[in-house]
């Protein structure tokens, strides 16, 4: 395998008004951060962000092994790109969206064998939710990073958390108590919100809970799976802002 830029050839739907064009183009993976990058039929260059999916970063364990992934599935593969009924950009330009390679696509295959993590933004809600299902297969099985120990389920422990901060992780425990304040309410894992682990949602987004039929109120006393980034915020400290991130798992 090549190091550096790996190059690969996809059948690239472009959008014309309301026609597609298919088109055979020449694209590169990004290694830093997974992103596929395409030429347009205009000269431009398109970056793909994939949705729905969190790949372990440059530098942390598996990153490399969720690259060299990606290259085996990609290399000399026809594949379509599939952005949507509308194109729809990241705040940082990227491309959302998901590249079909007959079948199934690449999100769901990284998932699935266990190395990407469902993962949702506030723009991929929908395309998270539908692999769950999938990364819940790859860790019962033991697939990939899941039975390499990269991937797992973190408990609230706050000493055990400590260990990963800053980066991503999926944490399961019961919520001990509910916390409300004027800007924020507070999942509590611990009694002490101080040292403890804590799960937080900003007022202003407590309506989208609502609306999917989550109550954030209801759940003290309940088992919950959480994932975001760790952050030190007074103990270790997850910030949600929809409802995809928190999976209810007793009644």
């Amino acid at each position: 395998m090549r190091a550096g830029w790996v190059f690969i050839t996809i059948s690239l739907w472009l959008m014309a008004g309301a026609q597609g064009l298919a088109q055979t183009v020449t694209a590169h993976r990004l290694n830093d951060f997974g992103l596929i990058t395409v030429p347009s039929a205009e000269g431009e260059t398109l970056t793909l962000r994939l949705a729905g999916i969190e790949l372990p970063r440059n530098g942390t364990p598996g990153h490399g092994l969720a690259m060299q992934f990606i290259d085996t599935e990609l290399e000399a593969r026809p594949v379509t790109l599939l952005s949507g009924p509308e194109e729809r950009l990241d705040r940082f330009g990227n491309l959302i969206g998901d590249l079909d390679l007959g079948g199934h696509t690449l999100a769901a295959l990284l998932v699935r064998e266990g190395y990407a993590m469902a993962y949702s933004w506030p723009d991929t809600r929908e395309a998270a939710a539908r692999l769950l299902p999938l990364e819940a297969e790859a860790r019962q099985a033991g697939r990939g990073l899941w039975g390499a120990g990269v991937f797992e389920i973190r408990t609230p422990e706050p000493n055990t958390l400590a260990l990963y901060l800053e980066t991503v992780q999926i944490v399961e425990g019961r919520v001990i108590s509910i916390g409300d304040t004027q800007d924020r309410l507070y999942l509590n894992f611990g009694f002490d919100y101080r040292t403890d682990f804590t799960v937080s949602i900003e007022q202003g987004d407590t309506a989208r809970f609502e609306e999917a039929g989550l109550d954030l109120r209801a759940l003290e006393g309940r088992i919950v799976r959480v994932r975001g980034w760790v952050q030190a915020i007074n103990g270790p400290s997850i910030s949600v802002d929809h409802p995809e991130r928190i999976e209810v798992l007793t009644p």
